[in-house]
């Protein structure tokens, strides 16, 4: 038996009387039917699944579309991360580890889609004030990319305030 891919939908909902922009999204038709009495589910149901068009009057207009869903991860290599859970790092949390091991670890491909996960002001933010190890050459690396000089890095004055002893 073939199994039969279930394409999750959202209710958009525009509203006529306020402006043009004026949207809201519900998980179900149902759900719009409870909040708003006004609108009966099973005529709305009924238009909306036979004619496969949006209902629309002069104060509303309803629609059936797929829902996007966003990619929650950037596309970087696993083996990057060799030593966490890939599938349940939480991307957003652990900024600054990943931030860390793709500027030490990845490839300058890596680095692009880091930067485009995170954003590049998000990045320098984090090296100025959140990352607290990177090697020196990953350093000097990170200074020519993104164009600062090392003094603004907070691993570069952690290493400075505990230099060990020189003998």
């Amino acid at each position: 038996m073939m199994s039969k891919k279930l394409n999750k939908r959202v209710v958009v909902v525009q509203w006529k009387r306020f402006s043009a922009t004026d949207i809201d999204v519900f998980s179900s038709l149902k759900g719009f039917c409870d909040s708003y009495p006004a609108y009966n589910y099973h005529t709305l149901n009924n238009y909306l699944s036979k004619k496969k068009v949006p209902f629309e009057n002069d104060e509303i207009r309803i629609e059936r579309q797929p829902l996007i869903q966003k990619v929650r991860r950037p596309d970087l290599p696993k083996v990057l991360f060799w030593d966490f859970d890939f599938d349940k790092l939480d991307w957003n949390r652990s900024y600054r580890t990943i931030i860390e091991r793709v500027l030490d670890k990845g490839s300058p491909k890596d680095w692009e889609e880091m930067i485009r996960f995170y954003g590049r002001e998000n990045v320098i933010h984090s090296l100025k004030n959140d990352i607290t190890y990177l090697s020196d050459m990953t350093m000097e690396a990170v200074c020519e990319y993104f164009q600062l000089s090392k003094e603004k890095l907070r691993c570069y004055t952690k290493k400075q305030l505990n230099r060990g002893h020189w003998i």
